[in-house]
């Protein structure tokens, strides 16, 4: 930046009271001035207001402003802000996890290390670290799905919920080394639920985006149809469909008659999006239809009719 570009940054700045320690509230009405600028100068004060601004509520606000246009320009920026403000934690914890959140919306490769560097950090807050394990999934970078792997694998690793946010991101990149460490989380006893029902959900929805064998896939989801957490069979009859798998529907129908009402309509929707409404009129033959999956293909069929009459007109 040269310093004529500086100073003109640095009069906006002052007109908008960045950085002077005026009371957030203001500074942050005052930022609903930057509507009357065009995009491109928007980015670029925005990019120049962070990088000078020590107010943890006003900073906050700058960053989620940022997050919204996803301009590479501000990579550099945001990535000072994750890595900054070791020594005050608590205070910037929201600006800095908006600014890992923001980092994957990017989703620029030289975002990989310093959010790899967070979520490894066990001194720092969980809450960022899980932020910081999402946006890798968001940035769809190769390189950070060793690094997820082995927050799944390490038995240290005391948070259960960074293993969640690790989890899901490894579905999100979808790379077929991340099955056995997933197939090993939905292969823990049946009995364990409370806080670990989550992770096994997460891990279900993780493996039906999972780039590999189709029948490996299967194999794996079919074991936790009966979980004892009704959260995990449903994410397993919707990672189920995720398949495309030629037995799905025979593994998905038995569920209709699910003693939890979420799973069993989980199904009939599952069915009903597979199979379509021919299929929905044969279960509704069935004498031992449950009658809430009744009800529940009754106003899909209904819904279906409204849409196509609509379509008419």
């Amino acid at each position: 930046m040269n310093e004529e570009n500086r100073k003109n940054l640095q009069e906006i700045a002052d007109k908008f009271f960045i950085g002077t320690g005026e009371s957030a509230d203001l500074v942050i009405e005052n930022l609903k001035k930057l509507k009357n600028f065009e995009k491109l100068e928007v980015i670029s004060l925005l990019n120049y207001f962070s990088s000078i601004e020590k107010n943890p509520k006003v900073l906050y606000h700058i960053v989620k402003e940022m997050a919204k246009y996803k301009d590479k320009s501000s990579v550099g920026v945001l990535i000072e802000i994750l890595t900054g403000f070791k020594n005050e934690p608590e205070q910037y914890l929201k600006a800095r996890s908006a600014a890992a959140n923001a980092l994957g919306a990017i989703r620029d490769e030289s975002a990989t290390v310093p959010l790899m560097y967070i979520m490894n950090d066990r001194e720092e807050h969980y809450r960022i670290r899980l932020c910081a394990a999402e946006a890798l999934g968001k940035l769809g970078s190769g390189q950070a799905v060793m690094p997820l792997i082995r927050i799944l694998s390490d038995d240290e690793e005391k948070s259960v919920y960074l293993k969640e946010s690790a989890t899901k991101a490894l579905g999100m990149l979808g790379d077929e080394r991340a099955a056995e460490p997933l197939i090993n989380i939905l292969d823990m006893k049946m009995e364990i639920v409370g806080k670990f029902s989550f992770l096994r959900e997460k891990a279900a929805e993780a493996i039906g985006r999972l780039n590999i064998n189709k029948d490996k896939r299967v194999e794996a989801l079919k074991k936790v149809l009966y979980d004892k957490s009704p959260h995990v069979r449903a994410s397993a009859i919707e990672a189920l469909c995720e398949t495309e798998h030629e037995k799905v529907v025979e593994l998905i129908e038995p569920l209709i008659f699910d003693d939890n009402e979420n799973v069993a309509k989980t199904a009939i929707n599952a069915l009903y999006n597979l199979e379509g409404e021919e299929y929905m009129l044969k279960l509704l033959e069935k004498e031992n239809l449950p009658t809430m999956c009744r009800v529940e293909i009754e106003e899909l069929l209904e819904e279906e009719q409204e849409y196509e009459e609509e379509q008419e007109y």
